[in-house]
């Protein structure tokens, strides 16, 4: 019976020493969550430190990033990478946009001056390099305020749709114009080649449908639509003769007549 009881006995502390071994080895899961929890911790007072010292440039960035959707969101073409090509391949300066001082605004003239000077300055301080090379201009008659765009400037070679480029370009323009309300004729004009293209049937077609992509622009931007109208005149009034193909570069263009009249809405303007 001694025998048997100390066996027993033996067997009982075996066994109750291999539980608290099995009971220690389940509960050391709580030692690395703990460790993890704490280093998590120190991640996100890290990435919190940051966020208060990097708040403003968070709010430019944002700032910018909502720029940028805007300007690209009605145009069918991607983005360029790299170096961006304007029109024809050896356009290849880029559009670089900044903003409006917030003192211009304030000029006291009468309106067609204002609109005259604003772009003006636009073209001269921000688009000097295309202004230098004649891809853009602006002069001023007696009736109208011109702003000549150089279809290279604006679309692909024999296409319509606006390119990135000249959707940033056109935001300027379109906040100029809904500060100082005119009536606006958008001019398309082409060379006297033929169209290659099985979506276009004329110069005619290619011409009003250039012109209908600014105006079109210029009124998803703010432009009244009341004030503002495409006219398509082909290959019919060139600027130049069309001798050789510098001179149908020329002639391919774009022009933005604001009228130095007043008048509430462009059809009676026209027929009134």
């Amino acid at each position: 019976m001694s025998d048997n009881s100390s066996r027993v006995s033996k067997r009982r502390r075996v066994v109750t020493k291999s539980s608290a071994k099995a009971t220690q080895g389940r509960d050391r899961w709580i030692l690395s969550y703990a460790d993890f929890i704490t280093l998590l911790f120190a991640f996100f007072v890290a990435l919190y430190s940051l966020s208060l010292k990097n708040s403003g440039d968070e709010a430019r960035l944002k700032e910018t990033l909502q720029g940028v959707f805007d300007a690209v969101q009605k145009s069918i073409k991607p983005i360029n990478i790299g170096e961006p090509i304007i029109g024809e391949p050896k356009d290849t300066e880029m559009v670089e946009v900044k903003p409006i001082p917030a003192a211009i605004p304030t000029i006291e003239e009468n309106t067609s001056s204002a609109v005259y000077s604003l772009l003006s300055q636009v073209v001269e301080n921000q688009f000097s390099g295309l202004h230098a090379t004649g891809q853009i201009s602006v002069t001023e008659s007696a009736d109208w305020v011109s702003l000549e765009l150089k279809s290279g400037l604006l679309f692909g070679q024999g296409e319509y749709e606006l390119t990135n480029e000249a959707v940033a370009l056109l935001i300027l323009v379109a906040d100029i114009l809904k500060a100082y309300p005119s009536v606006i004729l958008v001019e398309g004009n082409t060379d006297d080649l033929p169209v290659n293209s099985r979506r276009l049937v004329s110069n005619w077609h290619l011409s009003s449908l250039r012109s209908s992509s600014v105006v079109d622009e210029l009124v998803y931007r703010g432009v009244n639509s009341e004030m503002i109208a495409p006219i398509g005149f082909s290959s019919e009034h060139p600027k130049v003769r069309n001798t050789n193909d510098y001179a149908r570069q020329q002639n391919r263009r774009v022009i933005l007549r604001i009228s130095k009249r007043n008048a509430d809405n462009l059809h009676d303007y026209l027929f009134q």
